[in-house]
């Protein structure tokens, strides 16, 4: 489907035709499948939509995305509970589940063995939950042990390792990792 540095634009594409399927329900049948062997319904839709924003490296247009969600798309998403919950997670402040099982996303489209890159979009899905943990931590903590920020996420010391190293380097996170220790200091964004 999507690589890496793509999915936010897959997830807007996906906004478009969910909105295009609620405007003019007419444009295609229930359970259609298209080229690629893409299903055409709503709800496909709506959890690929919700689910590209998922996978998506933190920015500010995936939070626009979520918060846009949580508003426009409240009554919707309240009809399908898993998806509701995600988005809630994704915007708030506490530790969430790192494991994507917690979640029940399994046989969601972009997850299934069918689907080019499935395996990415599971590991990346991984990612932004361990992630958007290590950003709630970072709000809480200026010093905190590798080990300890291990333990509270349920992840291997080594993955946290990497996943910092890879946030600091992006941006996503002010930080520094002394032996094994993790600094953080108050983001330039913060000021």
């Amino acid at each position: 489907m999507c690589i890496r540095d793509r999915y936010l634009d897959c997830a807007e594409c996906y906004k478009e035709i969910y909105d295009t399927l609620v405007r003019n329900p007419e444009v295609f049948k229930d359970n259609q499948t298209i080229e690629f062997g893409f299903k055409v319904d709503q709800k496909t839709i709506l959890e690929n939509y919700v689910l590209f924003l998922a996978i998506t490296t933190h920015s500010k247009e995936q939070l626009a995305h979520l918060h846009d969600l949580k508003t426009n798309y409240i009554q919707t998403l309240e009809r399908h509970p898993k998806l509701l919950r995600l988005v809630n997670d994704l915007l708030s402040n506490e530790l969430i589940s790192t494991k994507p099982a917690d979640f029940g996303f399994d046989t969601v489209e972009i997850f299934l063995k069918t689907v080019h890159h499935y395996e990415q979009h599971q590991k990346d899905f991984r990612r932004q939950l361990v992630q958007h943990n290590i950003r709630v931590l970072e709000k809480y903590y200026r010093k905190i042990y590798v080990a300890r920020v291990s333990e509270l996420l349920n992840v291997p010391k080594e993955e946290v390792e990497v996943e910092i190293c890879e946030m600091i380097n992006i941006g996503l996170i002010f930080a520094k990792i002394d032996s094994c220790l993790l600094y953080t200091s108050p983001s330039p964004r913060d000021s």
